[in-house]
This record gives C-alpha cells, structure tokens and sequence, in this order.
C-alpha cells in the first residue's frame, strides 16, 4: 500500500517563486514558526494539481479559507505547511481504515530540512517523525524495490540495513490538541466544494464568445 499526493513539495516552491521571490525556505519558516496552529484561522487545501490518493480527484483544485485583512505571507506559508500535513493524515486515516495503522513516521528529501514542518506534521499525525539522516529518499526506495525484483534482497525488511535515523520530533499536545479541532474542517471544507470544482473547470473552458 502505498500514497501519492500530487503536489506538496511543488507546492512550497511555487509559493517561494511566486510570493516571496529571492527569499530562502529557512526564512519563510522564520516567518511562519512564531505563529499559532492554524494559522489564526487559515485552512489551505493543497490540491493544486488535482489530487491523487485518497481523493481521486482531478478537478480538485488549491483553496484558501478564512483569508482575513490581518494574515500576513507567514500565515500563509504557514498554512500550506499545515495543509499538506493534513493530506498526509488523510493518508494516515485511510490506511488504518484497511487495517494498516502507522505506528512510526519517517521523513526524508528536501522538506525534511525545515524544522517546523517536522513539527507541525508530527502535531498534526500525533505520531513521533523520525529524520531520515543523509537524505536517501525516494532514489533509495526505488534501487531497493529493484533489487528485490531481481531477487538481491529477499525481504523488504532488508532495507533498513540502508537507512541511518537521526533526530525524532515528538508531537507537542497543545499543537496537536489545536490540530485535532481544525483537520475536520480541512476535511469538510472539500467535502463542501467538491462539486463546484468540475464548474469551475468547465466555466473557465467555456469559449467567451
């Protein structure tokens, strides 16, 4: 079993390119760390491209709530961090619900640079994120699951002897508390579009003559 969002990543650097050019991911954190879970009432949907696992929807679409005078750029990044943890808690959810319940959540590649969306996804799971340390990532799950396809390895749990763990972030109960009253509206905020996304793509395809 497996889950693939279709931007999360992808997401942050179109933010950064778009919004605070020549600005550096650390400094956006910088910006965003000092505020409040939820972002003082900010939801992002990050369905920017449609989206994969588990929603199957290719008329999804990137959605801001709560927008307010006050919010600032922080904010924002801010809630597209919190956003993509939430779809990885979606993920977390339909696993358990076909019997596979995460126990340990390990983290790798870029993202994992940045101290608070370790935080933040560790508050939003409510499980520990353990550091993958030297950033093997998904290069490594690939030449493994090809050397167990031509029989190198006999076990997936063979992989482990490739993998070196660094520092583990524990959830925070206050954040993870707040995250707990904000995922259900996260989840019924698409519930609620979803029908007026296909509209919204077939209003913007429509020829204006």
């Amino acid at each position: 079993m497996n889950g693939c969002m279709a931007s999360s990543g992808s997401l942050i650097v179109w933010f950064r390119d778009q919004f605070a050019r020549g600005a550096s991911f650390g400094s956006l954190d910088a910006e965003a760390a000092p505020l409040p879970p939820g972002a003082d009432g900010l939801l992002v949907l990050p369905y920017f491209l449609g989206e994969k696992t588990p929603l199957f929807d290719p008329f999804a679409r990137g959605t801001v709530v709560g927008l307010t005078l006050s919010h600032t750029r922080g904010h924002l990044f801010r809630a597209i961090l919190e956003g993509i943890s939430f779809g990885f808690r979606h993920h977390v959810e339909v696993l358990a619900e076909s019997g596979a319940t995460p126990t340990r959540v390990l983290c790798t590649n870029g993202g994992a640079d940045s101290k608070l969306w370790r935080q933040v996804t560790a508050d939003v799971l409510g499980l520990p994120l353990e550091r993958v340390a030297g950033h093997p990532g998904s290069a490594l799950g690939a030449a493994f699951a090809a050397g167990k396809g031509v029989n190198i390895f006999t076990d997936w749990d063979q992989v482990a002897a490739f993998i070196r763990l660094g520092r583990t972030v524990e959830p925070e109960p206050t954040a993870q508390a707040r995250y707990n009253e904000f995922y259900p509206l996260y989840r019924e905020t698409y519930a609620q579009l979803k029908d007026l996304y296909p509209r919204l793509a077939r209003a913007s395809a429509a020829d204006p003559a």
